[in-house]
């Protein structure tokens, strides 16, 4: 009996430092883009929220996750405020099936996110939010580099000769390829324009 009291004692006072460790972080700033700021507390949830994504808890290089989670939220805020620079705007539907599809390919459930968002003190929508910016950053780019998406079908077609498919499942392949293809293409665009807005902004690391 006494053993069951102190593992249950040790999980409490486990969670209590964790949820104290929150509360001690104040809203000092670590970074600024212009007048947009990053505090130890977004730091903090960003952490955590890589960590529990990643499920990654004991990975001893917390220096990494550190630089990985400030580089997100710089990003973040840049994409934030390009969007608003552009009048973007996206549906809740839109960011309903984001988030449904970010939830099934990273294989977590909605109780294993809540209880997330509970033991860490993260706000309920942290991921929605999230997956909100991406949403309207991916239209921001579709919409200023559509044009320049030139898939190059010679080498679509040459793959397609080496595939012992039919015609209708040939065409299926293609239209995949084609996709595919403007999607590698997107993320060029997206990594250079996140560079170049990059320029705009006045970005310090304090």
């Amino acid at each position: 009996m006494n053993r069951k009291k102190n593992f249950f004692f040790i999980i409490f006072l486990t969670i209590f430092l964790n949820i104290s460790k929150a509360k001690e972080l104040s809203n000092n700033v670590i970074a600024s883009i212009d007048n947009v700021i990053v505090t130890e507390l977004d730091l903090y949830k960003e952490i955590n929220f890589i960590k529990f994504i990643t499920k990654n808890y004991n990975n001893p290089d917390l220096k990494n996750i550190q630089n990985e989670s400030l580089l997100n939220l710089v990003d973040r805020k840049i994409k934030d405020m390009e969007n608003n620079n552009f009048k973007i705007e996206i549906s809740d539907k839109e960011i309903e099936i984001g988030l449904y599809d970010y939830l099934k390919n990273q294989k977590i459930t909605i109780e294993d996110l809540n209880n997330f968002y509970r033991e860490n003190e993260i706000e309920n929508d942290y991921l929605k939010n999230i997956i909100t910016t991406d949403i309207k950053w991916s239209k921001l780019i579709r919409n200023l580099y559509t044009n320049r998406i030139n898939v190059n079908l010679t080498e679509v077609n040459k793959e397609l000769e080496n595939k012992d498919k039919n015609t209708s499942e040939n065409q299926k392949l293609k239209e995949q390829l084609i996709v595919t293809e403007q999607n590698i293409l997107l993320n060029k665009f997206s990594n250079f324009h996140l560079e170049k807005s990059k320029k705009k902004y006045l970005i310090k690391l304090l």
